[in-house]
């Protein structure tokens, strides 16, 4: 227990900041509170507000005032005095507003949450940054050096949030909330903002000529009748969302397949109504007998991130020609080779028309090559993702450096291609 001593100094620290800050500005109950929100724990700011407004009046005419500051004081405090008659002076943080501002805005969510045609059961309420009483509250918070307020706008979302789940029932969920209640304090406007539906999976694509997204030519035609987008939109359907987004870590080529365990992806279903009832409905989606996409839960955000930023390494196979015809000798040169060998890689001349010309490096860090014939090679590469693999075959007219070509001697051109698996730890 602290000295008696202790803490009368601190309840004069109280007062003295109080006063201080009722000398400069008018201040209602809730905001005069809100500057010692971390006092007094399970109170309401505007029980704390009022409670130091009483104990000033209280004590500001025991003496150490002018008629002039005590005048100040109980004006700006909405006080009363036999001495004083004060007049109504508006807060000069919130207007005078914020109690109704804050019964109104919660019954505007409440309604707003309960028009969605939407399965939600986890909200989250969001206050647009920049609002005047913001502003003004930064103000005073500057002027007065205080460390033990809480901004406005952490006391509308608590107000709101405890409005909307006694009311709906729903949970408050900091992390992954279905909705978003967003608030504009200035417009006095709330509106609900459905979160995206993420939804974590791979996918094995055995078939070649098969894009990720749908290749659309300038005349409006398809280039290749099928894409991992097309299979992925049945998704889009049964949660009733506007838009579906598929995030790949990488992509190959279309006429590459896929296959081993698959490749990560991360579908992303904007303002979906059914998100609950999605998993269980379609765990596994395919368009027999060419690609599989496999579902396997809902996540969020971060997941994306991972998936998009990933670099992981990748094993490849690929079936190579040479009309020059190739030994035993040669298939030694490259597995010798390249064992941890960094590959420089402009952009190769296929994608330069959708792609920066830059130079990129790339680890390759193992090939085991087999020699089917004198003119057909086959090689597992084990890489970097990044690295274009066709161009590490035939050098791209020596774009890419070290290539298979240039070390055999021979010039060898890729005919398949498969990616038979992407190391990434999910």
């Amino acid at each position: 227990m602290k000295p008696l001593s202790r803490l009368y100094e601190e309840v004069a620290r109280l007062v003295e900041q109080s006063v201080k800050a009722l000398l400069r500005y008018p201040l209602c109950d809730r905001c005069l509170g809100r500057l010692f929100a971390r006092l007094g724990r399970g109170l309401d700011n505007s029980e704390r507000g009022r409670a130091l407004k009483t104990l000033i009046a209280m004590v500001v005419e025991r003496g150490g005032f002018s008629n002039d500051e005590v005048k100040t004081l109980l004006v700006n405090a909405g006080l009363t005095s036999r001495e004083v008659s004060t007049a109504l002076v508006s807060c000069y943080i919130c207007n005078s507003t914020l109690d109704n501002l804050l019964r109104e805005l919660a019954g505007k969510a409440i309604e707003v949450l309960r028009s969605i045609e939407a399965e939600v059961t986890r909200f989250l309420v969001s206050i647009r940054s920049g609002s005047q009483i913001e502003k003004r509250e930064s103000e005073v918070v500057g002027l007065l050096g205080l460390d033990t307020w809480e901004s406005v706008r952490r006391e509308v979302k608590r107000y709101i949030g405890k409005a909307v789940a006694k009311s709906l029932g729903l949970t408050p969920d900091f992390r992954n909330p279905d909705v978003y209640v967003v608030v504009d304090l200035d417009s006095g406007s709330v509106s609900a903002k459905l979160s995206p539906l993420i939804v974590a999976g791979r996918y094995v694509k055995v078939g070649r000529y098969i894009s990720q997204m749908p290749w659309i030519r300038r005349d409006g035609t398809r280039k290749y009748k099928l894409s991992l987008y097309d299979i992925c939109y049945k998704l889009l359907d049964v949660s009733k969302g506007s838009r579906l987004v598929v995030h790949a870590a990488g992509r190959e080529d279309a006429d590459a397949r896929m296959l081993g365990s698959g490749r990560p992806i991360a579908l992303e279903v904007k303002e979906p109504k059914a998100r609950n009832t999605t998993l269980s409905t379609i765990r596994e989606l395919a368009e027999p007998p060419w690609v599989y996409v496999r579902l396997e839960r809902a996540t969020s955000r971060s997941f994306v991130r991972l998936v998009k930023s990933s670099s992981s390494a990748k094993i490849y196979r690929v079936v190579a020609v040479s009309r020059e015809g190739l030994s035993n000798e040669d298939v030694a040169k490259l597995e010798s080779f390249f064992q941890d060998v960094v590959v420089a890689q402009r952009t190769p001349t296929r994608v330069l028309r959708r792609r920066r010309d830059v130079i990129r490096r790339r680890r390759v860090y193992k090939v085991r090559a087999t020699l089917h014939s004198p003119h057909i090679l086959e090689v597992l590469v084990k890489s970097d993702g990044g690295l274009y693999i066709k161009e590490l075959v035939n050098g791209d007219g020596g774009r890419t450096s070290p290539n298979f070509s240039e070390v055999v001697g021979k010039q060898l051109e890729p005919v398949f291609l498969d990616v038979l698996k992407v190391e990434l730890e999910l």
